[in-house]
């Protein structure tokens, strides 16, 4: 009797410690996910203790330029703020009819904590049928922990695969490396600082399979360098741009296509560029348009490039409101890199791409970039302009990015109009006049499209969106352009105005204006101790023979 209930007691236990159908298995939201590791996978810094390497070995802020310490106390499976518009939670998606991706990883030097909260993030929220592997292509990193405890993390995955580079490639050669060697129909790049929210692959690639020569990057928030907080950043209101230095930047959306986003707040919106840290391609569409430009060095521009070319050959750039990504912006470059680098990759767009409009490029590049010298030529991308049929820049200035302004002829300075003691632009005003005549108003630098920019010409005159800039009861306002013998001109800061009676200079002063006190722009006699009468135009124009 003894022995018959020991051996059912034993057999009670067997059964109870077997793994049911419910447990067997980790879930996401709902849905098996065989990607979430299981209970016995070893966390990426256990991995690195093995090895007997300390986890703090590697934290220089100075080499870094971000907070590690706060990196690794910061849990790197933690749950982050769905910062998605509402509507999007709604939306459902035809898994089974989506293209699957292969996420590649371009990695140089990163803290362990950043890239292993990247890793977990993706695997917690991308559904698993969709998620054909994850490739890093290490770029030569000389760190402990990215060398046999990284291969010894990513073992532990199906999906994860570690291809180590022979020579330093530089950022558009590794993602290029890892197109070649992804198999899914879509390819997502990802910086290996970034950390992807609830819901953010299926929107990307919903979009490419509606639209496969579309370029879709996510909404961006941002993760602070510091604290380490993750902070919602896009809120259906931003868009990417690039100057005619060819640097990115991110501003608001216009007017109307404000409207048309508020309208269906969970449609991918167009967008004249986007930002290099997130963005998906279908694969063979990004092969057969050329990739990224491999003869760029080291590292930026590559974003503005491939979204140029992709808009003059017939494809479209696109944010997606219902993915978000979010991104370290680190203060500095924790690689080496010259700034004569990035000259040189926006001086490849300027040529490739913006034929006789790219003597902007070099006016606005301060003598950083030089035309280049009969010798030298720009002919990598001529093959895919005939396959492509594209078109000149100047379709794009007209359909794509009407907001991108050209500087009058014999401009020398065209930019932001700023008040150096305020710090504030200032442009035309939407109700305020004096007489007719729309006055010059305190703006916010940021709307670029309401401050405007104003072009100061070599013949004295000061204008502003195809008008000039005169004086009506002393007030700054616009009106059509006449001859006249008045001038504009700098004065060391001061913005001075020469007429038959005089020189005035102009001052920033809080002024009572159709009742309401505004701060705008006046002429005064000039006081070279006047802080609101110092101004700059943000750019003085570097003329080249092109």
């Amino acid at each position: 009797m003894f022995v018959l209930s020991w051996a059912l007691l034993l057999l009670w236990i067997y059964i109870t410690n077997q793994p049911t159908q419910a447990n067997s298995k980790q879930t996401f939201e709902g849905k098996e996910n065989v990607n979430e590791p299981p209970n016995s996978r070893k966390s990426y810094s256990a991995v690195i203790q093995e090895f007997s390497l300390s986890l703090y070995a590697d934290t220089d802020p100075n080499r870094f330029h971000l907070n590690v310490n706060k990196s690794h106390m910061t849990s790197v499976t933690r749950d982050v703020q769905d910062t998605r518009p509402s509507q999007c939670a709604a939306v459902q998606y035809e898994i089974a009819s989506l293209p699957v991706a292969s996420i590649v990883i371009p990695l140089h030097n990163e803290p362990w904590s950043t890239l292993e909260r990247l890793i977990n993030s993706i695997l917690k929220r991308s559904p698993p049928q969709l998620l054909k592997e994850i490739i890093i292509i290490d770029d030569m990193s000389d760190l402990d922990h990215l060398g046999d405890p990284l291969n010894r993390y990513a073992e532990q995955f199906d999906v994860l695969k570690i291809h180590r580079a022979l020579e330093r490639l530089g950022t558009m050669k590794a993602r290029v490396l890892g197109t070649q060697l992804a198999k899914g129909d879509v390819v997502v790049f990802l910086d290996s600082h970034t950390e992807v929210n609830v819901g953010w692959l299926e929107p990307l690639l919903h979009e490419i399979s509606k639209h496969n020569t579309a370029i879709v990057q996510p909404s961006i928030d941002v993760v602070d360098p510091d604290t380490f907080q993750y902070r919602q950043y896009f809120k259906n209101n931003l868009r990417g741009h690039f100057k005619w230095s060819m640097g990115f930047e991110y501003v608001p959306l216009t007017v109307k296509q404000k409207a048309e986003v508020v309208a269906e707040p969970t449609k991918a919106f167009n967008t004249p560029a986007i930002v290099g840290c997130a963005f998906a391609v279908n694969r063979k569409y990004f092969q057969d348009i050329g990739g990224l430009d491999t003869g760029m060095r080291t590292w930026g521009g590559e974003d503005v490039e491939l979204s140029v070319r992709v808009w003059l050959c017939g494809g479209s750039m696109k944010i997606s409101p219902c993915s978000h990504v979010a991104h370290i912006h680190k203060s500095a470059h924790p690689f080496k890199m010259d700034y004569s680098d990035l000259v040189y990759n926006n001086r490849r767009t300027a040529e490739m791409w913006l034929g006789n409009y790219r003597k902007y490029f070099y006016y606005f590049n301060a003598g950083f970039a030089k035309p280049p010298g009969p010798s030298e030529t720009f002919s990598e991308m001529d093959e895919i302009k005939k396959k492509f049929k594209c078109k000149d820049f100047d379709w794009l200035l007209k359909n794509v990015y009407t907001e991108l302004e050209i500087p009058p002829e014999g401009s020398e300075y065209f930019g932001h109009l700023r008040n150096l003691g305020s710090g504030f632009c200032f442009g035309p005003s939407d109700s305020s006049v004096v007489g007719s005549f729309p006055i010059i108003t305190q703006g916010d630098c940021f709307i670029y499209y309401k401050v405007r920019n104003f072009a100061l010409l070599k013949n004295g005159l000061l204008m502003v969106d195809g008008k000039c800039v005169y004086i009506e009861q002393n007030f700054l306002v616009i009106s059509p352009c006449s001859k006249g013998i008045s001038k504009w001109s700098f004065k060391g800061k001061q913005l001075v105005y020469k007429d038959i009676f005089g020189s005035k200079c102009a001052v920033q002063v809080p002024k009572v204006v159709d009742s309401t006190e505004k701060q705008v722009a006046m002429m005064i006699p000039c006081d070279s101790s006047n802080r609101a009468a110092e101004w700059e135009i943000t750019n003085k124009l570097y003329k080249v023979d092109i």
